[in-house]
């Protein structure tokens, strides 16, 4: 299902995208009432940090979310995706 609108009318919405230096997500996490700015660094391990005013729980999410996103390219051996984009119902 496409996304419609700028905001979710609940949960959560994580729409990453990768920087030219393909290791750096930048993007957002949006509520039906509040928009964060997210940035997200990949080092050579997959372990991630993240850079947000996001509440704790939504900023563990991203963190996550790119975590698996990493790791998972690394076992099949491809490049990072270029687009992260989930959708959390709560």
């Amino acid at each position: 299902m496409p996304i419609v609108g700028e905001r979710p009318t609940h949960g959560m919405r994580l729409r990453l995208l990768l920087g030219r230096d393909k290791r750096t997500y930048e993007g957002t996490a949006t509520t039906p009432s509040a928009q964060w700015s997210v940035i997200a660094a990949v080092d050579e391990e997959s372990v991630v940090r993240i850079e947000t005013s996001a509440p704790g729980e939504y900023a563990e999410y991203a963190r996550r979310v790119v975590r698996i996103a990493a790791k998972d390219a690394r076992a099949e051996g491809v490049a990072l995706p270029r687009v992260i984009q989930r959708w959390r119902d709560k």
